[in-house]
C-alpha cells in the first residue's frame, strides 16, 4: 500500500489528522537539525532501524512522553486485584 493510499482509508478521523500533524512536525524538525528520517536510509538496513527507532522516540517526546522510561505493562488501568 502506498503512503498516500493510506489517506484514503481514515480522511474523516480526528486522530488520523492529529498523527500526520506530529509525524509531519517530527520530521520536518529532524530534517532542520540535521538528522536523517526513516525515508532517507535504504530500509532493511542497520541505519534505517536505528533512525526509525529514533524518529519514533521523538514522535513520542513531541507528545510529552519520554521514550526511554521505564513502562511496566499495568492492565489493571489503577485497580487494585482483588481476589
Amino acid at each position: 500500500m502506498k503512503a498516500n493510499e493510506l489517506d484514503k482509508h481514515v480522511p474523516d478521523d480526528p486522530m488520523w489528522r492529529v498523527a500526520q500533524a506530529v509525524e509531519g512536525s517530527v520530521r520536518t524538525i529532524r530534517k532542520a537539525r540535521g538528522k536523517l528520517n526513516p525515508e532517507d536510509c535504504t530500509p532493511g538496513t542497520l541505519e534505517y532501524e536505528v533512525v526509525t527507532m529514533e524518529f519514533l522516540d521523538d514522535c513520542i517526546r513531541s507528545l510529552g512522553g519520554d521514550p526511554d522510561a521505564d513502562n511496566e505493562e499495568d492492565d489493571s488501568f489503577g485497580a487494585e486485584a482483588t481476589g
